[in-house]
């Protein structure tokens, strides 16, 4: 268990942004004596809320496994935590989260919470309901970041249909996303979620958001990795004062087919050589110096330990500046069975 917290800011030239802080520790008062964990710095997002530069994702992690890795991650040092209705883990995360809290380890006010709103429920008329559906199985009485996942909506048949499929066409509605947004609004002056904000969404459509409503996203998260790095999509991003998260950010290692390549390459393990780091913690830290947010998932504890002892090192140009040379790769998450509607927010092969 982690015991006592500083908070304090990082004299480091790195982290001289006001907004960003290093904590050490967990959330109760510090002693003299307590062990202290590095957290990841935050940054401010324009709802005036803070949110860590490094999160922990959750994707297919379910059951004992779920529960462990969260207890894990919290007492690692995360305190940012991603999920998804259609993750289907939502109760799990609350679970762990909740013992947290209960045996001392962090407070609420210093979890940041990001789930999102599934295709199914892009109805204004659902929007609320299922966000109270998901606080009741997260535990928790608000949702630091809600998302809405996908720019096209699927058809309700049940909350347990993730995907409607006809034959083998998946069902969908005409549902604007921007009379989405418009209901995921309400749901912050109600006070059930504190920031709102997007996911695989495109420049076109995040700005039509910004001009057809009375609120601009804070987030946009996005496929982002050495190969697949969305350079004007992130740039706009930025110049809006959007904040970027970045899943798959490693693009999914399978170190049985040697996949992406860049990460089994001979320049990678020169890499890991030069720095006596992993190819992980390497592609986490360039991708932080970025300007993105990433949120790897592991669920092996010493994985998860790693990928957040990313801020004690920096990258030198010249390996920079390799990172960013990697050869473009295709997007790991398309959507394919979709790309014919009006909405699909990807590039379409002619």
């Amino acid at each position: 268990m982690i015991r006592g917290q500083c908070l304090i800011t990082n004299k480091d030239d790195q982290y001289n942004d006001p907004d960003v802080a290093v904590i050490l520790g967990s959330d109760k008062n510090p002693t003299c004596e307590s062990q202290s964990v590095l957290m990841a710095p935050k940054i401010k997002l324009s709802s005036g809320y803070d949110m860590p530069i490094l999160g922990f994702g959750t994707y297919n992690l379910n059951g004992y496994q779920c529960l462990t890795a969260i207890h894990s991650a919290v007492e690692s040092g995360y305190r940012h935590f991603d999920t998804a209705f259609n993750h289907e883990n939502e109760r799990q995360i609350g679970e762990a989260l909740r013992t947290q809290i209960q045996m001392g380890n962090v407070s609420r006010e210093n979890i940041f919470l990001t789930t999102k709103l599934w295709n199914i429920h892009h109805d204004p008329r659902d929007v609320r309901r299922i966000c109270e559906h998901q606080l009741n199985l997260l535990g928790f009485e608000y949702i630091d970041l809600y998302l809405m996942q996908f720019p096209v909506g699927y058809r309700h048949m049940c909350d347990e249909i993730l995907t409607p499929i006809n034959d083998i066409s998946v069902l969908t509605t005409d549902v604007d996303y921007v009379d989405t947004w418009r209901a995921m609004e309400e749901l912050v002056k109600l006070g059930l979620v504190r920031s709102i904000g997007l996911s695989n969404f495109n420049m076109e459509q995040i700005q039509r958001i910004i001009q057809c409503s009375s609120s601009k996203p804070v987030v946009n998260q996005i496929e982002i990795w050495p190969g697949f790095m969305q350079k004007d999509l992130v740039d706009y991003c930025r110049y809006n004062g959007i904040v970027v998260t970045a899943f798959a950010p490693l693009g999914q290692p399978n170190r049985e087919k040697h996949t992406p390549i860049y990460f089994f390459s001979e320049g990678m393990k020169r890499l890991v050589k030069k720095y006596k780091r992993s190819a992980a913690q390497i592609v986490l830290r360039y991708l932080v110096d970025y300007g993105v947010i990433p949120i790897p998932k592991a669920g092996n504890p010493l994985h998860i330990k790693e990928n957040l002892k990313i801020f004690d090192f920096k990258l030198e140009e010249i390996d920079i500046r390799a990172l960013r040379g990697i050869k473009s790769k295709e997007r790991l998450v398309q959507y394919e069975n979709i790309k014919n509607h009006k909405f699909y927010p990807f590039e379409r092969e002619d």
